[in-house]
């Protein structure tokens, strides 16, 4: 059956070949289509939502560690003026009596800073004996303050820590609780203060300011209209230090994290996926992770994003993706069936005339007005048909030239061995008369006639056509009593290069017989061969005579070997047809000519 469905298929026409393909490909991955459209649609939600989560992890990643710096500036002021410094190595040894004095200074000092960032809820200066010199901004007041409670030093600890560590210090969230009951989660920022001008002292002090969680979760924090997407700020430690999750605050679910590190955090999301799970952070366990590290991995900025919102109205893209698809089919088939059509007709005109030319109907000619593939086809064939209609009339023309070349040669024909022994018996006579001139002459003679009737058209070095030419003008030379020179200006590169017998002789006996005046004593031909590229020659024949008529050198350089006629300057006209013959379009010929001389230049292929 499958068999039978192929032979049948393949003794269609092209259009409907055309035809059952385009259905076949449109309807049978319908469903194909549909499947990878979901997934592909699917994954272009979630992948959009993975840039757009990234990109808003990034501003959030930006203002965290804006946020710090900005923290760290006020902290560094303080570590880089040096009156701290000095005021604090006077209170480590009890300088009792300016000690109040330097107290107040200090308070006054830390109330202005206070002031310029009122978001500050504390800030303190501890000496290295553990006394501290603070305003609060909450309670105004040095002996009861929120921040530093004297009930609960475990701030010192961020203190202990600075004396240690030249960096600031980051505590963990803590939880307090004000005088009107209000609870705040709180975190420290600790730095040593030392003299800069006195290194050696080392570590005289610490500053501490205290921050609410709150102005750090504004910076990374998004109004979710839901509230499943949950977002938190680990330290390195793997303690939640802020979160859009009030409940988090302060625990400590991510303790493996204790060593941190950026590597470390990108390679451990299966356990932050495990922490997350185990404290039923997420209700849905279709969810996805991101991180950002904050202060070179101080901090671990964490974002869970529910992953059911973004597929919630899918099911109505999916509807839409089937009735366009259908719709799509539908107009498919028609336009197939429409567009096969026309294939049809287009093939069949093309092949009919294609028909005629077999036949040999050269004249045929395919009427259209396509501009597309069909129509490029169709006028490569008209153009075809006239090039070999053009052609067949040439080729005859060319035939009948043969014949009546041939006819010629055989009325001329004269047998080489009789007129090469008449010359050698002639020469011998003239030996024997001590005529040694004319014995040479007859001797090129011999040596031209035995050049030029061996392989006529065979092919030669360049020095053999030298010396042919040379021969030849000796002969010339002779016969007009040496009433003009000639010149031969060869490259010696291309003496053993290849060409064509015989080519340029003819140029020379124009120039000798038709180009000169007469006995001036001033005639001068010079002829040249240079090598151009890799696969040209290039020849010069000039004289410096009367030159040619204008009108001749312009049917020269335009004449039409193929069908014009060998009247008149049958030499160049020769010259010009057999370097066409020979070299197609790779010859060149072209003749300048005015009353001071005639320049000859053409170009030929050589061989190695």
């Amino acid at each position: 059956m499958i068999k039978y469905l192929v032979n049948r298929y393949r003794g269609c026409g092209i259009a409907k070949k055309t035809l059952i393909i385009l259905l076949f490909v449109s309807i049978i991955p319908v469903m194909a289509i549909e499947i990878l459209t979901c997934i592909i649609a699917a994954n272009t939600l979630k992948k959009q939502t993975g840039i757009l989560v990234e990109s808003n992890m990034k501003l959030s990643q930006k203002g965290l560690e804006d946020f710090f710096s900005e923290y760290d500036s006020i902290i560094m002021s303080i570590y880089t003026e040096n009156e701290y410094a000095l005021k604090l190595e006077k209170l480590n040894v009890w300088d009792s009596r300016n000690y109040y004095l330097l107290k107040k200074q200090l308070e006054d000092d830390l109330e202005n800073i206070s002031y310029l960032h009122p978001e500050i809820l504390g800030i303190a200066v501890v000496t290295l004996k553990k006394e501290c010199i603070l305003y609060d901004s909450i309670t105004n007041n040095a002996m009861d303050s929120f921040c530093f409670p004297e009930k609960d030093r475990s701030w010192l600890d961020v203190t202990d820590e600075t004396f240690h560590n030249t960096q600031t210090v980051y505590s963990h969230v803590v939880n307090r609780e004000q005088a009107n009951g209000t609870k705040r989660n709180i975190v420290y920022l600790g730095h040593r203060i030392a003299d800069i001008n006195n290194y050696r002292q080392g570590t005289v002090g610490s500053i501490l300011i205290c921050l609410d969680e709150t102005n750090i979760r504004e910076t990374y924090s998004q109004e979710d209209d839901n509230g499943i997407n949950v977002s938190f700020l680990c330290d390195a430690n793997g303690n939640i230090v802020s979160s859009t999750r009030i409940d988090l605050i302060g625990t400590g679910i991510f303790d493996e994290w204790a060593d941190g590190g950026e590597k470390r955090f990108s390679k451990t999301e299966s356990k932050i996926r495990q922490a997350v799970e185990a404290h039923q952070i997420m209700n849905t366990g279709f969810y996805s992770i991101y991180t950002k590290p904050v202060l070179k991995n101080q901090f671990v900025l964490v974002s869970l994003r529910d992953n059911r919102e973004l597929l919630k109205d899918f099911k109505y893209i999916f509807e839409v993706i089937i009735l366009l698809t259908i719709l799509i089919i539908i107009t498919s088939i028609l336009i197939m069936i429409r567009f096969a059509g026309s294939l049809q007709v287009r093939v069949e005109k093309i092949t009919s005339a294609m028909d005629r030319a077999y036949k040999g109907d050269y004249t045929v000619q395919i009427e259209h007005t396509w501009q597309d593939e069909f129509g490029k086809i169709a006028r490569h064939f008209n153009h075809m048909v006239q090039k070999i209609d053009q052609s067949g009339k040439i080729e005859k023309e060319a035939l009948l030239r043969e014949k009546n070349a041939e006819l010629k040669a055989l009325e001329a024909q004269i047998n080489p061995h009789f007129l090469y022994n008449t010359l050698d018996a002639i020469n011998w006579i003239a030996i024997e008369n001590e005529q040694f001139l004319i014995s040479r002459m007859l001797k090129n003679l011999g040596n031209i006639l035995r050049y030029s009737v061996h392989k006529s058209n065979g092919v030669v070095s360049v020095r053999s056509e030298i010396e042919y030419l040379k021969q030849y003008i000796f002969l010339q030379q002779q016969r007009f009593s040496f009433s003009f020179h000639c010149i031969m200006d060869v490259e010696e590169e291309v003496l053993d290069l290849k060409m064509h017998k015989l080519l340029f002789q003819p140029l020379i006996e124009n120039a000798i017989i038709h180009g000169f005046p007469g006995n001036t004593g001033q005639d001068m031909i010079t002829v040249s061969i240079k090598r151009k590229g890799d696969r040209h020659l290039v020849i010069f024949v000039e004289d410096n005579g009367k030159g040619m008529e204008e009108e001749l050198v312009r049917e020269l350089n335009h004449y039409d070997y193929l069908s014009g006629a060998m009247e008149g300057s049958i030499g160049a006209r020769n010259v010009i047809m057999r370097i066409k013959y020979y070299y197609g379009e790779d010859g060149y010929f072209f003749i300048e000519s005015n009353d001071r001389g005639t320049r000859i230049t053409a170009e030929i292929l050589f061989e190695e």
